[in-house]
């Protein structure tokens, strides 16, 4: 399955491991002749680098290498293949503990789904990865020109900010400047404990059109909220006034019209799960980092007692780093909505009409590797358990269905029948 897949839309994988070679990401059709964007990219990278005290000391220099797809410094239209180098990577760090199931981490649960795991700083499970979703946003951000996306911190650990207080720019994102000072002291004496610290920020898209998302299942709320779950700290998102939409009383939460237009923002841009052209807004709940340098409790890889101490190169606060991943991730997903409008809106140009076609011929071609794969686990099981491989009762049943459902939308039957055929002879190969 495409788990690594980071956008539906536009065919965008991401590779890579903390402590591997590189992390990149390949771009399967991108737009061509277009500028590709260095200086922007590098910007973005460096805001998601760690700069202060709380941040690991793990510097890396993020020099993007291109391996294909990019011609005098613009986009061919070939696979856009990007990779980003590891070079200050200490494994050496993790050897220590290489037996042991670190707390937090997703070193269990991983293990359980896979029977092997990456220790060397968490494999693919590690922030680093997030490197390669800057990349992908930046390469979409000229499909969203006129969208503007800007985040606060509301909470870091137990300190909140207040929202009426003024602050200049800084890197925690902390909009008040009398508990600013505050703030640092508190983080720096996390870090010296050994300890981390997670919050909460807020995140607020500007200028984005109404429309976007679909109901039920393709709702814009629930894919940005997949989106931003994809990061691994993330545990909690709430939309518009959030919590306090539990206690009030629906005359005081509707969003109610006032010649054509919403006259409040409950909903945080997002009704019916789709866009209401309104400000979005939502509060993200982070985690602190796993990685702490106390004592504590766990099991080896046989699950016997055991105590573990990490040590290494830590964040000890890390939300200002984690904050332009949000904003890429939700760049990638408006991007996605924005585009996947364009596509299913009637309006199309001969090349809007070939590349939706072309998008629905890569959605036809994964479903018949998917059922390959299936048919493959089937004739396995049959296998195991001393079944006849075929089964002429149940391919009949299959296209008996086809038969039904060709009727009932239309379609050719004898059409239909001969593409099942084959899609059951592609599958058995």
């Amino acid at each position: 399955m495409p788990s690594n897949s980071l956008s539906r839309i536009f065919g965008i994988t991401t590779f890579g491991e903390s402590h591997g070679p590189a992390i990149g990401i390949l771009f399967d059709s991108p737009v061509a002749n277009q500028d590709f964007p260095y200086d922007r990219i590098r910007e973005a990278l460096l805001r998601r680098a760690p700069r202060s005290n709380s941040s690991t000391a793990r510097k890396e220099n993020d020099d993007l290498e291109i391996i294909s797809g990019v011609f005098n410094g613009k986009t061919t239209g070939a696979p856009l293949c990007i990779l980003i180098r590891n070079q200050d990577a200490r494994s050496l760090d993790y050897e220590p503990f290489k037996d042991l199931i670190r707390p937090g981490y997703a070193d269990y649960s991983w293990l359980q789904k896979y029977h092997i795991f990456d220790y060397r700083g968490g494999g693919r499970a590690s922030g680093r990865e997030t490197v390669a979703r800057i990349l992908a946003a930046q390469l979409l951000r000229d499909l969203i020109p006129d969208i503007s996306i800007e985040t606060i911190t509301l909470q870091i650990g137990k300190l909140s900010a207040s929202l009426d207080g003024v602050c200049e720019p800084n890197y925690f994102h902390w909009p008040d400047r009398d508990t600013y000072p505050k703030l640092l002291r508190y983080i720096e004496q996390t870090k010296q404990k050994g300890d981390s610290l997670g919050g909460i920020i807020r995140v607020v898209a500007r200028n984005v059109p109404a429309g976007l998302g679909d109901p039920i299942y393709e709702k814009l709320s629930a894919n940005i909220a997949k989106a931003m779950f994809s990061i691994g700290t993330v545990r909690g998102i709430l939309f518009g006034d959030g919590h306090d939409l539990a206690s009030l009383p629906g005359s005081e939460c509707n969003d109610q019209f006032v010649e054509g237009k919403c006259i409040t923002n409950h909903h945080g841009g997002i009704l019916g799960g789709v866009s209401t052209g309104q400000e979005l807004r939502f509060d993200l709940v982070f985690r602190p980092v796993s990685s702490i340098s106390l004592e504590q409790e766990t099991v080896d890889y046989q699950e016997r007692p055991s105590r573990i101490k990490l040590s290494g190169r830590h964040d000890s606060c890390h939300i200002p780093r984690v904050i332009p991943v949000c904003e890429a991730m939700l760049t990638i997903c408006l991007a996605d909505a924005i585009q996947y409008q364009r596509l299913n809106s009637g309006k199309q140009d001969l090349a809007g009409y070939r590349e939706a076609l072309d998008k629905l011929d890569e959605d036809l071609l994964l479903l018949l590797k998917r059922r390959r794969e299936i048919v493959q686990q089937v004739k396995e099981y049959k296998l195991a358990n001393h079944l006849a491989p075929k089964d002429p009762i149940r391919e009949e049943e299959i296209l008996q269905k086809a038969a039904n459902l060709a009727q009932e939308l239309d379609l050719d039957v004898d059409l239909v029948l001969r593409i099942m055929k084959l899609n059951l002879l592609v599958s058995a190969k």
